[in-house]
């Protein structure tokens, strides 16, 4: 089944603990510390495969990275988790589900995309010996890593797309012009997915032509397989509106200039031409009567019968001139990623006793392991750093206050 919209979930691996450990030697009763430090958790990707057409060779809805491993004594390090690939189809665009924004345009063979950070390793107690802390009995815990759901939309990446109803012989055209196969029958909505094909032109000369679902009147809004529809094309150089030579194809022109006008304005400059198809169905004179109608709407109209393969050459160079003069769409990029400093906020809570609000530093916090008692002068040099001190100051905070940060108590004792 083709599927051009899913959503996932990724998470990162959490980094590995710092592990609190002293050397034991033989003829060495107080030896240092030696805790190794955490591995890095795996950090999950997304990366462009030409080789994947659909979504729906995503097997799972859940993707979570390896975690990395615990460090150990003797300064042994954990090793890291393993990097998890996601492969999707080359032009699926990546959003997070949760803000909409969009993280990245994957387009290229084998271009990636990191959509979950893996969590840092912490680090082992042999990182915090200072010449007054000799045998600290701490270490960090390991982070988590980045978790986020994500919205996944494929848009196909071809140089002329095909515009027209359902029945107009677009299936037809597609395979007389290309070695393509797709499935062709005599009703409405035979093209349910998307179908790609190379159409050459003379010695190494060649262009990729897309067939895309039938649109119906109301497709902007969402109706039919409107919408399927139009985000495919959003995407092509060139658009070849197909029509029917049998059934009104002004009438049919029109409408269809109505749903892609309503869905994006932009594509109503797109390069386009017109295949007046099933001109074998009609005289001489009745198609050179519908070709000088539809030609004052303003584009070139090539008369062609997929049947026949009348007028099957003219229509390839046509658009094969057309495909080169004309630059790939410029589509919206993504945002760069801007790093938000969380600030730092005292409130009192009471008489003598005050509560820091510091993200970062709660964060941080909650990575300690060990004796926290042991980690105290360890931890005014965080709260120096991160400008939890300063804070405290400009609030009034005295010495032998009690403060408040992320569930644990501490007395307050100024920095002289």
């Amino acid at each position: 089944m083709f599927l051009d919209v899913l959503q996932i979930t990724v998470a990162a691996g959490k980094g590995g603990d710092g592990a609190i450990s002293f050397r034991r030697e033989k003829f060495v009763p107080k030896g240092g510390p030696d805790g190794g430090d955490g591995g890095r958790g795996g950090s999950v990707y997304l990366r462009a495969r030409g080789s994947v057409d659909s979504l729906s060779e995503l097997s799972k809805r859940t993707y979570k990275a390896e975690d990395g491993e615990h460090g150990k004594g003797s300064g042994q390090h954990g090793r890291a988790g393993r990097d998890l690939y996601i492969e999707v189809p080359r032009g699926t665009r990546v959003f997070d589900a949760d803000t909409g924004e969009l993280l990245g345009d994957l387009t290229q063979e084998g271009e990636t995309l990191l959509v979950a950070r893996g969590g840092e390793g912490g680090r082992g107690n042999a990182h915090f010996v200072t010449p007054t802390r000799q045998a600290p009995r701490f270490a960090e815990a390991g982070a988590e890593g980045e978790k986020r759901r994500l919205r996944l939309e494929l848009m196909l990446i071809a140089d002329v797309g095909l515009v027209g109803y359902p029945n107009a012989g677009k299936s037809s055209l597609l395979a007389a012009t290309t070695r393509a196969h797709p499935k062709i029958a005599p009703y409405p909505f035979t093209t349910l997915s998307p179908n790609l094909g190379v159409v050459e032109v003379g010695e190494g000369e060649r262009f990729t032509l897309a067939d895309i679902p039938g649109i119906i009147e109301g497709a902007s809004q969402g109706k039919g397989l409107g919408l399927e529809f139009l985000r495919h094309v959003a995407r092509t150089r060139v658009l070849l509106y197909v029509l029917d030579a049998s059934q009104d194809p002004l009438a049919a022109f029109r409408t269809l200039r109505q749903e892609v006008a309503a869905y994006d304005l932009g594509l109503l400059r797109r390069p386009s031409l017109i295949a007046l198809n099933k001109v074998d169905l009609l005289s001489p004179q009745e198609v050179k009567a519908r070709v000088a109608e539809l030609a004052q709407e303003g584009l070139p109209v090539l008369p062609v019968s997929a049947l026949t393969g009348e007028g099957l050459l003219a229509l390839k160079e046509a658009l094969l001139s057309l495909v080169k003069a004309t630059p790939a769409p410029e589509l919206p990029k993504p945002a760069p990623l801007v790093q938000v400093q969380a600030g730092v906020e005292v409130v009192p809570v009471a008489e003598g006793v005050y509560e820091v609000r510091a993200p970062e530093v709660e964060r941080y916090l909650k990575r300690l392991k060990g004796d926290l008692a042991e980690a105290a002068g360890y931890l005014q040099e965080v709260f120096k750093r991160h400008g939890v001190e300063a804070a405290l100051k400009a609030k009034g905070v005295r010495a032998g206050d009690v403060v408040r940060l992320g569930g644990t108590e501490f007395e307050y004792i100024p920095e002289v």
